[in-house]
């Protein structure tokens, strides 16, 4: 497999006329020269593959969860990256390791209060763990599972519950970025081939267009 291929999402938004965004995607090339731009088809397909996502997909309340939750199916499926398309790679990603699964550290709270009502108040959670940046060398790794899982147990519960209205702070809970650092410090004493680098290696401008 080609652990150099660097993927991004265009078109989840609903109506997006705007074409994609290079800036990044220019700059990222000097360290992924190969790119790969992802489908609202491509993730559609992939998510026939577990059928409780199958039977939820046509009712997920916002696009923005969709994208969220189809990064993870993407990499899980093909390996690889994937980055956000307005996220800055600052320097040379290791991938030295015949088998990994790379993470990037998001940010450290000083104190986990300030988390939204549902995310995990765990004290070691004031480390977060970003979903706009990961990357694996292995086909259907075991941590991307379980983090897809974990999302398709929250979206089950957030549709079931019907929340008159949807907050931010519910659709950053069910596939944003409390679940892949919720899954990172459950489990990552499971995974020895987990790699949680440092701030250093990326910047991201956060343009987060989908709360618009």
């Amino acid at each position: 497999m080609n652990d150099r291929i660097a993927n991004y999402m265009w078109n989840f938004k609903p109506a997006e006329n705007s074409p994609i965004p290079t800036s990044c995607i220019d700059h990222n090339r000097t360290f992924f020269p190969e790119m790969n731009v992802v489908s609202v088809t491509d993730i559609e397909r992939l998510a026939k593959s577990f059928p409780d996502l199958e039977n939820l997909w046509d009712r997920i309340p916002h696009w923005i969860i969709k994208a969220d939750i189809g990064r993870l199916l993407y990499i899980y499926f093909h390996g690889n990256f994937y980055f956000d398309v307005d996220c800055r790679i600052r320097k040379k990603i290791p991938l030295d390791s015949e088998r990994c699964m790379i993470l990037f550290t998001e940010m450290i709270l000083k104190d986990v209060n300030r988390l939204g009502p549902r995310e995990c108040k765990n004290p070691e959670n004031v480390l977060r763990v970003a979903n706009y940046a990961f990357g694996t060398n292995v086909i259907k790794h075991p941590f991307l599972h379980e983090v897809i899982m974990e999302c398709i147990k929250r979206l089950a519960f957030l549709i079931e519950s019907g929340p008159s209205k949807l907050e931010q702070l519910d659709i950053l809970w069910v596939c944003g970025p409390d679940v892949i650092t919720t899954v990172y410090h459950r489990s990552k004493n499971l995974y020895p081939d987990l790699i949680l680098l440092d701030m250093s290696y990326l910047s991201h401008l956060c343009h987060g267009s989908w709360r618009d």
